[in-house]
């Protein structure tokens, strides 16, 4: 099923996305980055630190954002602005829900756009991301 820009308002709520980032995906990640600090990947280097495990990247968490809200979209439009705010982290291996809304839809410039408010909810029901995104919806051909 498709989105329908036309039908799209505010306070429509966005398919929650279930994901269990492993270490796996956090490597990778890191690889990527060219950027490894032990806490991400060594379970003994994060309690080190005081963390009760190996941590996602916060970067990762926001492609996790723009991953959630590019699926609901489809080909619908395009992801315009992902921000996010972290709050606490999440550990490797455990499950998050990654949920939104639309805060606003309104025109710019000749376009159809909608502001989301999005979160990452971690297994214990709290957020540990408050997110924004911005899209714009295509012209109807």
């Amino acid at each position: 099923m498709s989105l329908d820009p036309a039908a799209v308002k505010e306070g429509d709520e966005l398919p929650v996305l279930h994901l269990q980032p492993d270490l796996g995906q956090v490597i990778r990640y890191c690889a990527l980055q060219w950027a490894f600090p032990a806490f991400f990947y060594d379970a003994e280097a994060a309690k080190a630190q005081g963390m009760p495990g190996t941590l996602v990247p916060g970067p990762l968490k926001v492609g996790l954002l723009y991953r959630a809200v590019d699926e609901w979209l489809g080909d619908a439009g395009w992801v315009c602005q992902v921000r996010a705010a972290h709050r606490r982290p999440d550990l490797t291996n455990r499950p998050i829900d990654i949920a939104g809304r639309v805060a606003r839809v309104y025109d710019e410039n000749g376009a159809r756009r909608a502001d989301l408010e999005l979160a990452i909810i971690n297994e214990q029901g709290e957020p540990s991301v408050r997110g924004f995104a911005v899209v714009e919806f295509t012209s109807p051909a």
